[in-house]
């Protein structure tokens, strides 16, 4: 039920990025979009167990099938993110997989394809896929660095770091990665160097310096030097460093 509600949430994000997103960009409500919000509709029935995981999976296939939805591509890349989700519920990894790949080159706006990308990035780390996950989470940070509409979500204003957080966990997964899979260190290493280069004076940037030193790219002293720095002139961050250095260690148990 835990991991329903989770993937509940996941699919509830990209429907409203995306909701917030075609009212910025379009002048009239489109049919696709409303399809795609009567599914969402449907899918929460999950947690009253009025319908099962098999008929909202059908539901979003047969949305992702409709004339209306296949005219508006970001709609139906959140059907077939959404069904890909729900297959990772059921163990399916090859259908999931499938899913969310067809899913992520159909999307134009970054608002709607960022939670989408952000699971399908996980999801491919966890069956090891780490060089497709490498790439997602490169796409991440390189383009999904900063998403001020996170903030409106109460899970991530929560955190302290909300606009940062998809490119925040994507780092941590880059380190966790190169952690497991030498050939993909180098590219970690880069990309997380990059990153903090772009953002030396932030959450972000302060994931990039613990992910560093966790991977020997940082030593001791330049690493306690740059967070002493960085925690001093905004102290908000000191605990948000203490989060960070938390999570590497969780790792470990």
């Amino acid at each position: 039920m835990r991991y329903t509600v989770f993937l509940f949430a996941l699919c509830g994000i990209a429907v409203y990025c995306a909701t917030s997103a075609f009212a910025q960009n379009l002048k009239h409500e489109s049919k696709g979009r409303k399809l795609v919000e009567a599914a969402y509709a449907f899918q929460s029935k999950l947690l009253d167990s009025s319908v099962t995981v098999d008929q909202v999976i059908h539901r979003w296939s047969v949305t992702a099938a409709n004339p209306a939805v296949r005219k508006d591509p970001d709609a139906q890349a959140i059907a077939y993110g959404c069904e890909g989700l729900l297959e990772i519920q059921k163990g399916e990894a090859e259908k999931a997989d499938s899913l969310l790949k067809k899913a992520l080159p159909l999307f134009r706006l970054r608002e709607s394809k960022a939670p989408i990308l952000v699971s399908y990035a996980e999801f491919e780390r966890q069956i090891h896929h780490y060089y497709d996950a490498m790439r997602a989470d490169e796409e991440i940070v390189k383009t999904m660095d900063s998403i001020p509409e996170l903030d409106e979500i109460p899970f991530y204003h929560q955190s302290g770091y909300a606009a940062y957080a998809y490119a925040i966990d994507a780092s941590f997964a880059m380190a966790k990665i190169a952690m497991a899979d030498t050939a993909e260190r180098t590219k970690a290493v880069e990309l997380l160097r990059n990153t903090l280069h772009r953002h030396p004076a932030d959450a972000l940037g302060l994931m990039d310096m613990v992910a560093l030193h966790k991977l020997h790219a940082l030593s001791d002293a330049e690493y306690q030097n740059k967070v002493a720095e960085l925690c001093a002139a905004k102290p908000d961050l000191q605990p948000v460093s203490n989060l960070f250095e938390e999570k590497f260690l969780s790792m470990k148990k």
